[in-house]
């Protein structure tokens, strides 16, 4: 069970050297710096799922968060191939949020098939208005939050309450399970840390005056924070 946690600690290390460098400049060895950190958080999902044995639920559970992962590691390829290839800026910023969308239904699913105790619809209901909710705010949330979506305004409407399911969800499995479930308080932390982070990076792409180092270096590791988490909660779960 340790070698999960040794790639952790190996994409921490790439964290903060992509951190000095990316504040400094982009370019593409920065970018494959980043996409050597989203590798580190795939193999330790890999190393956790191999290391637990899990039986046919639990690897079901893991197929999910490995697959969400690894669109995870797309979208972060998608979106610093935006600042390499700049006249296909907006097909790259789709590709990252499409990406990333994918792996948060991947997230969902899994969690909902591993945890969700048949003959409790509310705590799928309560999740499902939220996200209605928030696909509503979000449409109209441009003045509040001083951002322009422009063309982005669909697609950011649509990732919004998905990226919102991952927080509902957890939450709404781990209370479901009595917060018994160690892996789905590892997750359940995670997404906070999920939603900080693209709420900084609308503040980076949307906003204005908000590209400074200090929001580059905080998106990317409340980022890495999230992921990491997402994929050592492999490592407590059992029932």
């Amino acid at each position: 069970m340790l070698l999960p946690f040794l790639f952790t600690a190996a994409g921490l290390v790439l964290l903060a050297v992509f951190c000095v460098k990316r504040v400094k400049a982009t370019t593409p060895g920065v970018a494959m710096i980043k996409a050597m950190v989203s590798v580190c958080f795939i193999t330790a999902a890999l190393s956790a799922t191999a290391s637990k044995g899990f039986d046919f639920a639990h690897i079901r559970y893991a197929v999910f968060i490995i697959i969400g992962l690894i669109f995870g590691l797309l979208g972060d390829i998608a979106l610093d191939l935006k600042f390499a290839h700049r006249r296909e800026s907006k097909t790259y910023t789709y590709a990252g949020f499409i990406s990333f969308l994918v792996g948060h239904l991947c997230y969902d699913a899994g969690m909902i098939s591993e945890f969700y105790i048949k003959g409790n619809a509310l705590y799928l209901i309560i999740p499902a208005a939220v996200c209605l909710l928030t696909a509503f705010v979000i449409r109209f949330s441009e003045k509040p939050l001083k951002v322009e979506y422009g063309e982005y305004k669909n697609i950011v409407t649509l990732y919004t309450p998905v990226l919102v399911s991952l927080v509902a969800i957890s939450f709404s499995m781990a209370m479901l399970n009595g917060w018994k479930v160690i892996g789905l308080d590892v997750i359940s932390g995670g997404s906070i840390f999920f939603l900080v982070s693209d709420f900084i990076l609308s503040g980076t792409y949307f906003g204005s005056g908000k590209s400074r180092p200090v929001d580059i270096v905080t998106n990317h590791v409340t980022y890495y924070i999230a992921q990491f988490a997402i994929a050592l909660s492999l490592c407590f779960i059992s029932r």
